[in-house]
């Protein structure tokens, strides 16, 4: 007989198991020892469930604190001087610790050179061949710019990378100082061969997992410091270690220097490579002038003859935090110290205005800005742009 209506439906039951189901055990079991057996069975299947998801959990919000959770780092090797916070994303997250103590009532000793320029002492430097002294501006060319070298069209720099990826990591820093080191490798190669090489993309993983206790973290870090760490011990590229926006990263035992490079197999097993290709440095050295045209005379001699430079700089006003690309920074407003890290390519004169600009790479991905760049005004101190820079010579 058709079904016609819906109270002839037959009323369909979820399949219980017999183990998980007390009321089925009992009523089909003729042994009561069986039966309490049935039930007992049942009821630490339960609890073993129960603990397996609280263990989940606590092991999850361990997880998520330890990694996620901002915290002040301390740096332990330079007279305990406390490492400053970097980058607008992470302005309310991680700010600059005020003087006092820090963790482990370990001393904190805030400075005014702002993120990037924040260990004490005297500049870390070793310079070997100093540039021809240069004395006025007209000594070079209204523009030049790597992205087109000498208007031949043939961009001399490397990939602009994107910091905050895969998760929020105040590590503008370490992508700076590669960034234009790895453009220096590019440039260099050019000069002597004529052609235009593999492009080589350094690690700015390397410079989180060696840098913790050193010179920098994802809470910050310094390019000076950093340069005499590569200078010391060279460093990978990114084939070896990619960037994770972590420290230390998943494979971060061991010497640090000797482990950079890692590698796995299709086992699942991952184990560090002995005699990796390691890019080094011959000599480094700073920037840092009274004035913006004495600053602008020395940036631009090492960025004419050698490549990009990394620059600090405040990154929390609302013009440079809502820049879309297209126009150049303008900003009178004085700031108080540096909060970000930046490279510099280049530089320009804006033909309708006669506004002089300084081209900078930023490390927030293509989409930020004019496809990860931006214009600022050159020769006045925009954002303190023009007050601590940092080079390194690469060996190739």
């Amino acid at each position: 007989m058709a079904i016609t209506d819906k109270s002839d439906l037959p009323l369909l039951q979820p399949r219980i198991s017999p183990l998980l189901d007390v009321n089925s055990v009992s009523q089909s079991s003729t042994s009561p020892l069986q039966s309490i057996w049935e039930n007992f069975h049942a009821d630490r299947f339960k609890l073993r469930s129960i603990g397996s998801v609280l263990m989940w959990i606590a092991l999850g919000s361990f997880v998520s604190s330890a990694v996620l959770a901002p915290k002040k780092l301390v740096d332990y090797t330079h007279n305990g001087v406390s490492m400053h916070a970097v980058q607008d994303q992470l302005d309310l997250m991680a700010a600059c610790p005020p003087d006092g103590k820090g963790e482990g009532d370990v001393d904190v000793v805030q400075t005014n050179k702002g993120a990037g320029w924040f260990l004490g002492g005297n500049d870390p430097e070793h310079v070997l061949s100093p540039l021809p002294e240069v004395t006025s501006l007209d000594d070079f060319p209204e523009r030049w710019d790597w992205r087109d070298y000498n208007k031949t069209g043939i961009s001399l720099t490397t990939s602009v990378m994107n910091q905050m990826v895969p998760r929020a990591c105040g590590s503008c820093w370490a992508f700076a100082t590669v960034s234009a080191l790895s453009d220096r490798i590019r440039i260099a190669r050019f000069k002597t061969t004529g052609r235009l090489d593999t492009v080589v993309l350094l690690s700015p993983q390397v410079l989180l997992d060696c840098g913790m206790r050193s010179f920098g973290s994802c809470h910050g870090g310094d390019p000076r410091y950093a340069h005499k760490w590569i200078h010391e011990n060279g460093i990978v590229d990114l084939t070896c270690n990619p960037y994770i926006a972590s420290h230390p990263s998943w494979m971060g035992r061991g010497d640090c220097a000797a482990t950079q490079c890692h590698t796995c197999n299709l086992k699942g097993e991952c184990f560090v490579l002995e005699d990796p290709i390691k890019y080094r440095i011959s000599e480094y050295g700073t920037l840092n002038f009274a004035t913006s045209e004495e600053f602008q005379l020395q940036a631009m001699n090492e960025i004419y003859h050698r490549g990009p430079i990394v620059v600090s700089m405040y990154s929390l006003s609302p013009e440079y935090r809502q820049y879309k690309g297209g126009y150049i920074l303008r900003d009178s407003t004085k700031y108080p110290g540096t909060t970000h890290v930046v490279s510099l390519v280049g530089w320009g004169t804006d033909v309708k205005t006669g506004v002089k600009y300084w081209i900078v790479r930023n490390s927030d991905g293509t989409n930020w800005g004019d496809r990860g760049f931006f214009l600022a005004e050159r020769g006045v101190n925009i954002y303190n742009m023009e007050s601590h820079g940092a080079w390194a010579v690469p060996i190739v």
